[in-house]
């Protein structure tokens, strides 16, 4: 029996979804596929425990990561990725692979991974979004004798985007155009607004949901989404960078650039522009959605009324959708639907990235 140990960056609802599930389905995994995962250390913003010996028993054992990583033996005060990874690396435990749940800044710890050929599973957009000289190393080194780089949750949480799209390329099909909607949080704001509530209430609602952002601005200034739809597009060949992308936001420029406490007290200056367009297009039999759209080597992402009975204007609540017209999908276009976000769904996604990464990589 082989056992794969585990790091990862990143213990917040994803990174403890994806724990939960890995710690239930590891005598399952080992009974089926004659291999394990063991958790050999976690980090979080403040706090990280690396244990050679093996986390796993304790992991079960505890509800609250937090705590329980301030009270493990081993517990030390987080020093940054880089350093931490130095730590890791000095006593490289066999069959290791990373994870990421973060949102931070980890292109340097990517890379250094695969060039020690460590395989990475990342929920993390930010390292493939960067400019297309780093996306072409990772990719270069995520492909290589064998996958290392698994990024199938960067896209479309636990929706299999990604993957459709790479086997319809392996496959010899020409993909024409994707368009689809890619923030659980934007589809959620467009399908309330269908019902004429105000632009400026339901955005305050969806933050006191937990729906955005703590700092709305960075769902409502549309990066998430193009960082998405750039990985979309490069997915299909298209040598993009960030700068390259035509991005509309859902609020003015300069509502962004205030304070966060300012910005949301001025929402409102946003109401009666959306009430009016929610009606004109109301009056074409269409509805307002947050779309990107990758065509002709151009990749756009903004605001667009869609016909209602259309599969982007069918769209309700915070599900994402991603049509596919292809050369063998043109009179009917591929559409996967499903749930955009939420912790259990992308730490299943990340888990089956893992499961992946492991047979891809058993000799």
């Amino acid at each position: 029996m082989k056992t794969y140990h585990l790091f990862q960056f990143g213990k917040g609802n994803i990174g403890e979804a994806l724990i939960k599930q890995v710690i239930h389905r590891t005598d399952d995994l080992q009974t089926q596929y004659g291999f394990r995962f063991e958790y050999v250390g976690l980090c979080g913003q403040s706090q990280a425990v690396y244990e050679q010996a093996g986390l796993n028993e304790w992991l079960n054992e505890h509800a609250d990561i937090d705590r329980a990583i301030a009270q493990h033996a081993s517990h030390i005060t987080y020093p940054g990725a880089m350093a931490m990874l130095d730590i890791l690396l000095r006593e490289r435990p066999s069959n290791l692979c990373v994870i990421d749940t973060t949102g931070s800044e980890m292109t340097d710890v990517h890379l250094a991974c695969l060039r020690q050929g460590i395989p990475v599973i990342t929920a993390n957009k930010k390292p493939i979004a960067e400019d297309h000289d780093v996306y072409d190393e990772i990719r270069r080194l995520g492909r290589g004798t064998s996958l290392r780089y698994w990024y199938e949750t960067t896209a479309g949480a636990g929706l299999p985007v990604v993957s459709t799209i790479r086997e319809l390329i392996d496959t010899g099909d020409t993909i024409l155009e994707i368009a689809g909607c890619l923030s659980g949080t934007l589809g959620y704001i467009c399908s309330q607004l269908d019902s004429g509530r105000a632009f400026s209430d339901i955005v305050a609602e969806a933050k006191s949901l937990g729906f955005t952002e703590p700092d709305p601005r960075e769902d409502l200034n549309g990066m998430d989404v193009a960082r998405k739809a750039l990985i979309l597009a490069r997915e299909i060949g298209y040598t993009l960078n960030m700068a390259d992308l035509h991005v509309e936001g859902m609020v003015s420029d300069a509502l962004l650039e205030a304070p966060v406490d300012d910005f949301m007290a001025m929402l409102h200056q946003e109401d009666e522009a959306y009430a009016n367009r929610i009606a004109a297009g109301r009056e074409q039999g269409q509805v307002l959605r947050y779309v990107a759209t990758v065509k002709d080597g151009v990749c756009r992402v903004g605001l667009q009324n869609v016909p209602l009975d259309s599969p982007t204007g069918s769209l309700t609540g915070p599900d994402n959708i991603v049509v596919c017209t292809t050369a063998r999908y043109k009179d009917n276009p591929l559409v996967i639907r499903g749930p955009g976000a939420g912790p259990e769904v992308t730490a299943g996604g990340l888990f089956g990235d893992l499961i992946k990464a492991v047979r891809a990589n058993t000799t």
